[in-house]
């Protein structure tokens, strides 16, 4: 009796240890989920996959929309806090979750222009961006009130610098008719361009390190690493 009373013990643990780690899975699975659906509410991505394992989380997003430009890529490595069985609220919740996380983005030039070829920003129309490893070069149109409205043609190099709050024109050199501008000028026109991106539309902690440059894209990032093994949603733009 005795013996058969063990094997029944055994039995039940080894069924209790095979249900926690199922349980525990599921739990995972509703979490990347709900924080899957609220990224993808919150940039409108054509793609966002996120990966949970216990209190870490990882996501993916292609093609989000940041400061109306949209990002090629941005990749989130994040600490949880707290762990939920499931994320409630809007997408602006997610600051109570996520405990901090690590960010980088990649922006392209071709997005960065196509933006504005449609849109105008702080006086700016048809400005036109040339990225390199250095930092850029642009032109394009400017209207803007000094004694009287004028709209003229400028050129402008300077780099991109990454900063608590964004990604701002930074060093940056104007001008007309192949003559530089005083400082105080182009302070004026520039502030009203600055920040390019804006970190204040990610509605949870995020750090960046380091911003490089090509000549097809802007690097920002905090060196996220993508973990092995948790589990995986994806959401996908309607």
């Amino acid at each position: 009796m005795k013996r058969y009373l063990m094997i029944a013990a055994v039995c039940f643990f080894i069924s209790v240890l095979c249900v926690l780690p199922a349980a525990a899975a599921g739990g995972n699975q509703s979490i990347a989920e709900d924080i899957a659906r609220l990224l993808g509410e919150k940039f409108n991505p054509e793609r966002v996959s996120v990966t949970v394992l216990d209190s870490h989380a990882y996501a993916e997003m292609y093609g989000a929309i940041l400061s109306k430009i949209r990002i090629d890529s941005m990749r989130l490595e994040a600490v949880l806090n707290d762990v939920p069985k499931s994320v409630s609220g809007d997408a602006n919740s997610l600051a109570r979750y996520i405990a901090l996380s690590k960010g980088e983005i990649v922006l392209k030039e071709k997005d960065v222009n196509s933006y504005f070829a449609k849109n105008e920003k702080g006086g700016f129309s048809n400005l036109a961006f040339d990225f390199t490893s250095k930092g850029f070069k642009a032109s394009g149109k400017y209207t803007g009130t000094f004694l009287f409205t004028i709209t003229i043609r400028l050129n402008a190099e300077g780099v991109l610098a990454l900063k608590p709050d964004g990604v701002y024109l930074d060093k940056v050199s104007i001008f007309v008719e192949k003559v530089r501008q005083p400082q105080a000028i182009t302070d004026q026109i520039i502030k009203r361009v600055n920040p390019l991106v804006e970190f204040k539309e990610i509605p949870f902690p995020v750090t960046f390190k380091k911003i490089t440059m090509n000549g097809t894209e802007a690097k920002m990032t905090g060196f996220p690493q993508k973990f092995k093994g948790g589990v995986t949603a994806v959401w996908m733009r309607p």
